[in-house]
Protein backbone atom coordinates (compact mmCIF):
# COMPACT_ATOMS: atom_id res chain seq x y z
CA UNK A 1 0.00 0.00 0.00
CA UNK A 2 1.22 3.54 -0.97
CA UNK A 3 0.90 4.77 2.60
CA UNK A 4 1.80 2.10 4.98
CA UNK A 5 4.33 0.00 2.54
CA UNK A 6 6.29 2.64 0.18
CA UNK A 7 6.31 4.97 2.53
CA UNK A 8 8.28 2.96 5.28
CA UNK A 9 10.44 1.09 2.80
CA UNK A 10 11.33 4.30 0.68
CA UNK A 11 13.34 5.85 3.29
CA UNK A 12 12.74 9.66 2.59
CA UNK A 13 11.99 12.08 5.10
CA UNK A 14 8.67 14.65 5.43
CA UNK A 15 10.12 17.39 5.15
CA UNK A 16 11.26 18.86 2.01
CA UNK A 17 14.74 20.00 2.63
CA UNK A 18 15.45 16.79 3.45
CA UNK A 19 13.83 15.28 0.52
CA UNK A 20 16.78 13.22 -0.60
CA UNK A 21 18.25 12.06 2.11
CA UNK A 22 18.21 8.48 3.10
CA UNK A 23 20.07 6.47 5.98
CA UNK A 24 22.63 5.10 3.40
CA UNK A 25 23.43 5.85 -0.14
CA UNK A 26 21.09 5.19 -2.87
CA UNK A 27 22.64 2.12 -5.31
CA UNK A 28 21.05 1.54 -8.33
CA UNK A 29 20.46 -1.73 -9.64
CA UNK A 30 22.12 -2.74 -12.46
CA UNK A 31 20.51 -3.17 -16.05
CA UNK A 32 20.00 -7.02 -16.10
CA UNK A 33 18.70 -6.66 -11.94
CA UNK A 34 16.43 -3.82 -13.17
CA UNK A 35 15.15 -5.91 -15.92
CA UNK A 36 14.20 -9.30 -13.97
CA UNK A 37 12.17 -6.96 -11.61
CA UNK A 38 10.50 -5.09 -14.09
CA UNK A 39 9.84 -8.31 -15.73
CA UNK A 40 8.28 -10.14 -12.33
CA UNK A 41 6.24 -6.88 -11.72
CA UNK A 42 4.86 -6.84 -15.74
CA UNK A 43 3.98 -10.38 -15.37
CA UNK A 44 2.13 -9.90 -12.22
CA UNK A 45 0.29 -7.05 -13.90
CA UNK A 46 -0.44 -9.31 -16.80
CA UNK A 47 -1.85 -12.11 -14.84
CA UNK A 48 -3.64 -10.25 -12.10
CA UNK A 49 -5.64 -7.70 -14.80
CA UNK A 50 -6.42 -11.19 -17.16
CA UNK A 51 -7.01 -13.19 -14.14
CA UNK A 52 -9.91 -11.24 -12.50
CA UNK A 53 -11.16 -10.08 -15.45
CA UNK A 54 -11.89 -13.97 -16.38
CA UNK A 55 -12.92 -14.27 -12.67
CA UNK A 56 -15.27 -11.58 -13.54
CA UNK A 57 -16.54 -12.74 -16.58
CA UNK A 58 -17.31 -16.47 -15.66
CA UNK A 59 -19.58 -15.12 -12.58
CA UNK A 60 -21.49 -12.74 -14.81
CA UNK A 61 -22.06 -15.25 -17.42
CA UNK A 62 -23.43 -18.14 -15.14
CA UNK A 63 -26.59 -17.59 -13.74
CA UNK A 64 -26.30 -20.38 -11.27
CA UNK A 65 -23.60 -18.37 -9.68
CA UNK A 66 -25.10 -15.30 -9.22
CA UNK A 67 -25.13 -15.44 -5.11
CA UNK A 68 -23.99 -12.92 -2.20
CA UNK A 69 -20.31 -14.85 -2.53
CA UNK A 70 -19.56 -14.74 -5.74
CA UNK A 71 -20.79 -11.28 -6.30
CA UNK A 72 -18.21 -10.03 -3.09
CA UNK A 73 -15.80 -12.57 -5.05
CA UNK A 74 -16.45 -10.49 -8.17
CA UNK A 75 -16.33 -7.16 -6.28
CA UNK A 76 -12.87 -8.08 -4.50
CA UNK A 77 -11.53 -9.00 -8.25
CA UNK A 78 -12.37 -5.32 -9.28
CA UNK A 79 -10.25 -3.78 -6.66
CA UNK A 80 -7.73 -6.46 -7.16
CA UNK A 81 -7.64 -4.70 -10.74
CA UNK A 82 -7.40 -1.75 -9.43
CA UNK A 83 -4.69 -2.13 -6.84
CA UNK A 84 -2.40 -3.81 -9.37
CA UNK A 85 -2.87 -1.03 -12.29
CA UNK A 86 -2.30 1.80 -9.12
CA UNK A 87 0.93 -0.14 -7.46
CA UNK A 88 2.70 -2.15 -10.67
CA UNK A 89 3.40 1.08 -12.92
CA UNK A 90 4.57 3.04 -10.09
CA UNK A 91 6.91 0.18 -8.84
CA UNK A 92 8.34 -0.14 -12.50
CA UNK A 93 8.92 3.35 -12.33
CA UNK A 94 10.70 3.12 -8.68
CA UNK A 95 12.53 0.49 -10.17
CA UNK A 96 13.85 2.54 -13.54
CA UNK A 97 14.45 5.78 -11.57
CA UNK A 98 14.60 5.99 -8.01
CA UNK A 99 12.32 5.84 -4.51
CA UNK A 100 9.22 7.63 -4.90
CA UNK A 101 10.04 9.38 -8.14
CA UNK A 102 7.22 11.17 -10.07
CA UNK A 103 7.35 11.50 -14.02
CA UNK A 104 4.33 14.21 -13.96
CA UNK A 105 4.65 17.81 -12.40
CA UNK A 106 2.40 20.63 -11.91
CA UNK A 107 -1.12 20.83 -11.39
CA UNK A 108 -2.11 17.44 -13.13
CA UNK A 109 1.11 15.33 -11.63
CA UNK A 110 -0.15 16.57 -8.27
CA UNK A 111 -3.84 15.20 -9.02
CA UNK A 112 -2.29 11.66 -9.72
CA UNK A 113 -0.27 11.84 -7.04
CA UNK A 114 -3.03 12.29 -4.61
CA UNK A 115 -5.42 9.99 -6.51
CA UNK A 116 -3.31 6.96 -7.61
CA UNK A 117 -1.99 6.87 -4.13
CA UNK A 118 -5.94 6.82 -3.09
CA UNK A 119 -6.98 4.19 -5.32
CA UNK A 120 -4.21 1.70 -4.75
CA UNK A 121 -4.85 1.54 -1.13
CA UNK A 122 -8.70 1.72 -0.91
CA UNK A 123 -8.77 -0.83 -3.22
CA UNK A 124 -6.45 -3.05 -1.30
CA UNK A 125 -8.97 -2.67 1.20
CA UNK A 126 -11.68 -3.08 -0.22
CA UNK A 127 -10.55 -6.59 -1.02
CA UNK A 128 -9.64 -7.17 3.00
CA UNK A 129 -13.26 -6.14 3.48
CA UNK A 130 -14.87 -8.27 0.82
CA UNK A 131 -13.17 -11.08 2.89
CA UNK A 132 -14.52 -9.93 5.82
CA UNK A 133 -18.08 -10.08 4.17
CA UNK A 134 -17.42 -13.45 2.54
CA UNK A 135 -16.54 -14.81 6.00
CA UNK A 136 -19.81 -13.42 7.11
CA UNK A 137 -22.23 -14.63 4.25
CA UNK A 138 -20.81 -18.01 4.70
CA UNK A 139 -20.76 -18.04 8.50
CA UNK A 140 -24.71 -16.93 8.16
CA UNK A 141 -24.98 -19.58 5.70
CA UNK A 142 -23.71 -22.62 7.00
CA UNK A 143 -23.60 -22.47 10.95
CA UNK A 144 -27.48 -20.63 10.69
CA UNK A 145 -28.46 -22.53 7.60
CA UNK A 146 -32.08 -22.31 8.38
CA UNK A 147 -32.29 -18.67 8.70
CA UNK A 148 -33.26 -18.04 5.17
CA UNK A 149 -34.04 -14.96 3.84
CA UNK A 150 -36.39 -13.53 0.84
CA UNK A 151 -34.05 -11.02 -0.16
CA UNK A 152 -32.65 -11.16 -3.65
CA UNK A 153 -28.64 -11.16 -3.91
CA UNK A 154 -27.92 -8.84 -6.04
CA UNK A 155 -30.38 -6.66 -3.51
CA UNK A 156 -28.19 -7.36 -0.34
CA UNK A 157 -25.19 -6.86 -2.78
CA UNK A 158 -26.79 -3.72 -3.45
CA UNK A 159 -25.86 -2.53 0.14
CA UNK A 160 -23.14 -4.67 1.28
CA UNK A 161 -21.02 -3.69 -1.84
CA UNK A 162 -21.03 -0.08 -1.38
CA UNK A 163 -20.63 -0.20 2.23
CA UNK A 164 -17.10 -1.85 1.41
CA UNK A 165 -16.27 1.16 -0.16
CA UNK A 166 -17.42 3.55 1.62
CA UNK A 167 -15.52 2.68 4.75
CA UNK A 168 -12.41 2.94 2.93
CA UNK A 169 -12.99 6.05 1.19
CA UNK A 170 -13.65 7.46 4.21
CA UNK A 171 -10.19 6.14 6.22
CA UNK A 172 -8.16 7.41 3.10
CA UNK A 173 -9.66 10.60 2.53
CA UNK A 174 -6.88 12.65 4.01
CA UNK A 175 -4.51 11.05 1.36
CA UNK A 176 -6.37 14.24 -0.77
CA UNK A 177 -4.56 16.40 2.29
CA UNK A 178 -0.77 14.60 3.05
CA UNK A 179 0.34 13.52 -0.30
CA UNK A 180 2.04 16.18 -2.37
CA UNK A 181 4.65 16.79 -5.40
CA UNK A 182 8.38 17.98 -3.85
CA UNK A 183 10.79 18.73 -6.14
CA UNK A 184 14.90 18.13 -5.00
CA UNK A 185 17.69 18.75 -7.38
CA UNK A 186 15.12 19.68 -10.38
CA UNK A 187 13.38 15.65 -9.62
CA UNK A 188 9.89 15.52 -8.58
CA UNK A 189 8.71 12.77 -6.04
CA UNK A 190 5.27 12.20 -4.71
CA UNK A 191 5.59 12.29 -0.63
CA UNK A 192 3.52 12.09 2.63
CA UNK A 193 3.81 15.85 4.15
CA UNK A 194 1.46 16.14 7.32
CA UNK A 195 2.29 20.32 6.63
CA UNK A 196 3.26 22.55 9.87
CA UNK A 197 0.00 22.22 11.50
CA UNK A 198 0.63 18.57 12.54
CA UNK A 199 3.97 17.01 13.98
CA UNK A 200 5.23 14.90 11.16
CA UNK A 201 6.20 11.77 13.06
CA UNK A 202 3.70 11.23 15.36
CA UNK A 203 1.27 12.01 12.54
CA UNK A 204 2.63 9.40 10.33
CA UNK A 205 2.62 6.75 13.16
CA UNK A 206 -0.54 7.58 14.73
CA UNK A 207 -2.27 7.01 11.02
CA UNK A 208 -0.54 3.98 10.45
CA UNK A 209 -2.07 2.16 13.64
CA UNK A 210 -5.16 3.61 12.49
CA UNK A 211 -5.15 1.87 9.34
CA UNK A 212 -3.18 -1.40 9.95
CA UNK A 213 -5.48 -1.98 12.97
CA UNK A 214 -8.51 -1.01 10.97
CA UNK A 215 -7.83 -2.23 7.38
CA UNK A 216 -5.46 -5.72 8.64
CA UNK A 217 -5.48 -6.86 12.16
CA UNK A 218 -9.71 -6.25 13.35
CA UNK A 219 -10.67 -7.89 10.00
CA UNK A 220 -8.14 -10.83 9.90
CA UNK A 221 -9.05 -11.16 13.00
CA UNK A 222 -12.64 -11.46 13.08
CA UNK A 223 -12.18 -13.78 9.83
CA UNK A 224 -9.97 -16.30 11.74
CA UNK A 225 -13.07 -16.42 14.23
CA UNK A 226 -15.45 -16.63 11.74
CA UNK A 227 -14.09 -19.91 10.00
CA UNK A 228 -12.80 -21.35 12.53
CA UNK A 229 -16.55 -21.28 14.19
CA UNK A 230 -17.33 -22.64 10.32
CA UNK A 231 -14.98 -25.87 10.26
CA UNK A 232 -15.96 -27.01 13.84
CA UNK A 233 -19.76 -26.66 12.51
CA UNK A 234 -18.70 -28.54 9.54
CA UNK A 235 -17.10 -30.99 11.52
CA UNK A 236 -20.11 -31.41 14.05
CA UNK A 237 -22.42 -31.95 10.67
CA UNK A 238 -20.29 -34.19 9.42
CA UNK A 239 -20.64 -36.42 12.50
CA UNK A 240 -24.17 -36.56 11.77
CA UNK A 241 -25.00 -36.83 8.49
CA UNK A 242 -26.51 -39.80 8.26
CA UNK A 243 -29.20 -39.05 10.79
CA UNK A 244 -32.32 -38.91 9.75
CA UNK A 245 -33.98 -39.40 6.02
CA UNK A 246 -32.36 -36.71 4.45
CA UNK A 247 -28.65 -37.73 4.85
CA UNK A 248 -27.92 -37.52 1.21
CA UNK A 249 -28.99 -34.25 0.58
CA UNK A 250 -27.17 -33.12 3.64
CA UNK A 251 -24.10 -35.06 2.93
CA UNK A 252 -23.88 -33.13 -0.56
CA UNK A 253 -24.34 -30.03 1.18
CA UNK A 254 -21.69 -30.00 3.06
CA UNK A 255 -19.40 -31.17 0.77
CA UNK A 256 -20.49 -28.59 -1.37
CA UNK A 257 -19.56 -25.89 1.72
CA UNK A 258 -16.79 -27.20 2.69
CA UNK A 259 -15.57 -27.02 -1.31
CA UNK A 260 -16.37 -23.03 -0.61
CA UNK A 261 -14.58 -22.68 2.46
CA UNK A 262 -11.32 -24.40 1.58
CA UNK A 263 -11.04 -22.09 -1.13
CA UNK A 264 -11.93 -18.86 0.99
CA UNK A 265 -9.40 -19.99 3.17
CA UNK A 266 -6.70 -20.47 0.83
CA UNK A 267 -7.85 -16.81 -0.34
CA UNK A 268 -7.54 -15.70 3.27
CA UNK A 269 -3.93 -17.26 3.72
CA UNK A 270 -2.32 -16.24 0.72
CA UNK A 271 -3.35 -12.56 1.72
CA UNK A 272 -1.93 -13.18 5.47
CA UNK A 273 1.51 -14.49 3.96
CA UNK A 274 1.30 -11.65 1.55
CA UNK A 275 1.03 -8.89 4.11
CA UNK A 276 3.25 -10.48 6.54
CA UNK A 277 6.71 -9.06 5.66
CA UNK A 278 5.49 -5.23 4.09
CA UNK A 279 4.34 -5.05 7.77
CA UNK A 280 6.89 -6.20 9.72
CA UNK A 281 8.98 -3.32 7.78
CA UNK A 282 6.49 -0.86 8.60
CA UNK A 283 6.54 -1.73 12.06
CA UNK A 284 10.61 -2.41 12.38
CA UNK A 285 11.01 1.36 10.63
CA UNK A 286 8.50 3.06 12.25
CA UNK A 287 8.92 1.60 15.76
CA UNK A 288 12.39 0.02 15.94
CA UNK A 289 14.49 1.50 12.96
CA UNK A 290 13.15 5.11 14.07
CA UNK A 291 12.69 5.86 10.32
CA UNK A 292 16.12 4.97 9.53
CA UNK A 293 16.22 1.50 7.13
CA UNK A 294 19.47 -0.03 7.81
CA UNK A 295 22.08 -0.62 4.95
CA UNK A 296 21.36 -4.07 3.28
CA UNK A 297 17.99 -4.55 3.56
CA UNK A 298 16.96 -3.15 0.23
CA UNK A 299 16.78 -6.52 -1.35
CA UNK A 300 14.29 -7.99 1.66
CA UNK A 301 12.49 -4.75 1.03
CA UNK A 302 11.45 -5.74 -2.90
CA UNK A 303 10.53 -9.16 -2.14
CA UNK A 304 8.07 -7.66 0.22
CA UNK A 305 6.67 -5.08 -1.89
CA UNK A 306 6.66 -7.80 -4.59
CA UNK A 307 5.57 -10.89 -2.47
CA UNK A 308 2.42 -8.27 -1.28
CA UNK A 309 1.98 -6.63 -4.88
CA UNK A 310 1.97 -10.38 -6.03
CA UNK A 311 -1.38 -11.45 -4.17
CA UNK A 312 -3.99 -9.60 -6.41
CA UNK A 313 -2.43 -12.35 -9.39
CA UNK A 314 -2.29 -15.04 -7.39
CA UNK A 315 -6.42 -14.60 -6.42
CA UNK A 316 -8.01 -15.85 -9.70
CA UNK A 317 -4.93 -19.08 -9.70
CA UNK A 318 -6.66 -20.17 -6.18
CA UNK A 319 -10.23 -19.99 -7.39
CA UNK A 320 -9.59 -21.87 -10.83
CA UNK A 321 -7.11 -24.44 -9.28
CA UNK A 322 -9.50 -25.44 -6.12
CA UNK A 323 -13.42 -24.84 -7.74
CA UNK A 324 -14.57 -27.06 -10.52
CA UNK A 325 -17.25 -24.70 -10.76
CA UNK A 326 -15.26 -21.94 -11.89
CA UNK A 327 -12.96 -23.87 -13.75
CA UNK A 328 -16.15 -25.86 -15.80
CA UNK A 329 -17.27 -21.66 -16.24
CA UNK A 330 -13.90 -21.02 -17.50
CA UNK A 331 -14.30 -23.96 -20.37
CA UNK A 332 -17.77 -23.11 -21.22
CA UNK A 333 -16.97 -19.31 -21.63
CA UNK A 334 -13.97 -19.74 -23.76
CA UNK A 335 -16.23 -22.62 -25.71
CA UNK A 336 -18.57 -19.93 -26.05
CA UNK A 337 -16.08 -17.72 -27.41
CA UNK A 338 -14.98 -20.18 -29.89
CA UNK A 339 -18.47 -21.13 -31.29
CA UNK A 340 -19.70 -17.60 -32.17
CA UNK A 341 -15.69 -17.05 -33.61
CA UNK A 342 -16.75 -20.23 -36.14
CA UNK A 343 -20.48 -18.59 -36.84
CA UNK A 344 -18.72 -15.21 -37.71
CA UNK A 345 -16.66 -17.15 -40.07
CA UNK A 346 -19.37 -19.81 -41.11
CA UNK A 347 -21.37 -16.39 -42.27
CA UNK A 348 -18.85 -14.57 -43.81
CA UNK A 349 -17.69 -17.38 -45.81
CA UNK A 350 -21.87 -18.15 -47.24
CA UNK A 351 -21.94 -14.08 -47.52
CA UNK A 352 -18.66 -14.27 -49.84
CA UNK A 353 -20.42 -17.24 -51.93
CA UNK A 354 -23.49 -15.38 -51.98
CA UNK A 355 -21.85 -12.53 -53.53
CA UNK A 356 -19.99 -14.54 -55.99
CA UNK A 357 -22.83 -16.45 -57.43
CA UNK A 358 -24.33 -13.08 -57.68
CA UNK A 359 -21.35 -11.95 -59.75
CA UNK A 360 -21.24 -15.14 -61.66
CA UNK A 361 -25.46 -15.18 -62.63
CA UNK A 362 -24.90 -11.21 -63.57
CA UNK A 363 -22.08 -12.11 -65.72
CA UNK A 364 -24.25 -15.09 -67.76
CA UNK A 365 -26.65 -12.61 -68.30
CA UNK A 366 -24.93 -9.17 -69.65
Amino acid sequence: MSYYSNRSADNFTTSPRELSTFSCPFLSDTTTVKGVKIFCYSLVLLIAVIGNSLLIGVIKRNKKMKTITNYLIANMAVSDILSTLAAVPRQITYIMLEPQRWLFTEMFGSVLCKSISFFQDVSTAVSIFSILAIALDRYRGIVFPLRETNTKPTKSCKIIIPLIWIVPVGLHAVYFYIFHLKTSDNKVYCVIDWGSKFDAKRSVEIYYIILVTFEIYIPLCLVTWLYSAIVMNLKRSAIGKHRGPSSCRTSRRIREDRKVVNNIIAIVIAFMVSSIPINVIGILYYFVWDWNMPCGVENFGFAAHFIFYSNPSMNPCIYFALNDKYRHGLVKMFKTMVFFRKVENNDSKTSEKETLNRKTWSSTFV
